[in-house]
């Protein structure tokens, strides 16, 4: 199965998540974990595969606000698993309140 999405689409979907954090008056999160099982970008959809390596929040977080202060600072494909981490943690932290 095959899906498409649009860069256009990325962009509301993206806003929509910052609309509602704004909503619930949330301007920035407190992140205390720090390690969690990363799965390798090259793994992630082989099921057959069990590799799962270490990641660290703080290490992700570091690296995602180097791009907020270094406007020349290249946007790898590295910074979209870093995104996706932080995303998921922010996702725990605010499914247990």
């Amino acid at each position: 199965m095959s899906k498409t999405v649009s860069i256009f689409e990325l962009s509301i979907i993206f806003q929509r998540i910052i609309d509602k954090l704004q909503f619930e008056e949330i301007s920035e999160m407190n992140v205390s974990i720090d390690f969690y099982k990363y799965i390798p970008t090259d793994e992630w959809a082989s099921l057959s595969n069990d590799v799962i390596e270490i990641g660290s929040l703080s290490d992700d977080i570091d690296n995602l606000k180097r791009l907020v202060v270094d406007k020349n600072r290249p946007c790898t494909y590295v910074d979209f698993d870093r995104l996706a981490s932080l995303l998921r943690a922010i996702s725990q932290l605010n499914n247990e309140v």
